[in-house]
């Protein structure tokens, strides 16, 4: 999957590479070959690995959708480990006269410019994703949902707790929590066309020692229309999507409107392992 904004400028371009395998554990009976149903119970089991330009690194989890109703319910813990490539950079997180300015770090140029010089680091960060998700699906296979994930983030840093998580594209401490709220939906129009859009906001925590407010509680929000492309039976998708960005207070952004806008491209393609078997025959 890649992104980039239309203008060059405050938004870090995402492109990252996943390969996911997930096992789907049944609470019900059901025999080999036999789908899951429209309304599944299982126990979810995943793991995967991703790269990225500025990050690499794992997940693993769990999860549990344990009723038969709609909307259903699925909750999820997923530890993730990953080296980020001088994740360390010197963040403003908090507005202080003559210390600069959260806009003027929080740029794609400010973080790119500082992070493939020679003595560039790689650091070591993990977390603990919590997150409870609702769905809600309708009779011709339209779907809509909402997930709210608390994050709590550790990352190693040489800068008084100030840092940058690669993957969310924002300012956190050394040790913080992000909160993040996804909502999306998808309409099929035919065979192999789809309609969907998604949503994303993050918001950060928040830190004051005494009288003295150390991190500013930092966020943004992102919201994308897009269609999707399917075909052999869904194993091959390809997702095209144009949208925004804003962050929630004008103090945080220098740039333009031009630069909020977004293009994203993604490619999902399923598979089975080479010796899986067909047990429905």
């Amino acid at each position: 999957m890649g992104n980039t904004p239309f203008v060059w400028g405050q938004w870090l371009p995402q492109a990252t590479s996943m390969l996911h395998y997930s096992w789907l554990e049944p609470l019900s009976e059901l025999a080999y070959g036999e789908r899951l149903g429209r309304l599944p119970t299982y126990l979810r089991m995943d793991g995967a690995i991703e790269i990225s330009p500025f990050y690499a690194g794992y997940l693993a989890g769990i999860g549990l959708r344990p009723f038969k109703t709609n909307p259903q319910f699925e909750l999820n813990v997923v530890y993730e480990s990953y080296i980020y490539l001088r994740s360390n950079l010197e963040m403003v997180t908090a507005e202080v006269v003559g210390e600069g300015r959260i806009a003027e770090t929080w740029n794609a140029d400010y973080v790119v410019d500082n992070i493939y010089e020679d003595d560039a680091a790689y650091d070591y960060t993990q977390s603990l994703d919590m997150a409870l998700s609702v769905s809600y699906s309708f009779p011709r296979g339209s779907i809509i949902g909402a997930k709210f994930h608390y994050i709590f983030s550790d990352i190693s840093t040489d800068f008084e707790g100030k840092s940058y998580d690669y993957r969310r594209n924002i300012p956190v401490f050394s040790r913080d929590f992000v909160l993040v709220l996804d909502t999306y939906g998808r309409i099929p129009i035919n065979d192999h066309f789809a309609a969907l859009f998604e949503s994303n906001y993050y918001k950060t925590g928040f830190l004051r020692e005494k009288n003295t407010v150390q991190k500013e509680s930092l966020g943004y929000g992102k919201a994308m229309l897009g269609v999707h492309f399917f075909w052999d039976n869904c194993l091959q998708n390809l997702i095209l999507e144009v949208g925004g960005w804003n962050r929630t207070e004008k103090r945080f952004y220098d740039g333009s409107l031009a630069q909020q806008f977004l293009v994203q491209l993604e490619y999902q393609g399923y598979f089975s392992f080479p010796f899986h078997r067909n047990f429905s025959k």
